[in-house]
């Protein structure tokens, strides 16, 4: 049982991912695996950030009242956003 097959790229995705799953800010993971920005962390580790959305819209459905989905939630808060930002 060695590690001839193991790439030292598969030791920093072993480490970004659950470290991303964990919490962990991705502006530090960037920072931590040497890349230009943060964008690019990002786009790797997209499948990962995924998940987490998904995740985080089951816990906001947990606490909105009944019949208010997260998606609707979001979207309306979005574009409140918008509004305000756009001075409408």
């Amino acid at each position: 049982m060695g590690l001839e097959s193991v790439r030292f790229h598969d030791l920093r995705h072993s480490f970004a991912s659950p470290a991303l799953l964990r919490g962990v800010s991705p502006k530090l993971i960037s920072e931590m695996l040497g890349h230009a920005s943060v964008a690019f962390t990002m786009d790797v580790y997209s499948h990962i950030i995924d998940g987490m959305q998904q995740d985080a819209m089951a816990l906001l459905d947990a606490v909105l009242p009944a019949g208010v989905s997260a998606k609707d939630y979001v979207d309306s808060t979005r574009l409140s956003a918008n509004l305000t930002l756009t001075g409408r």
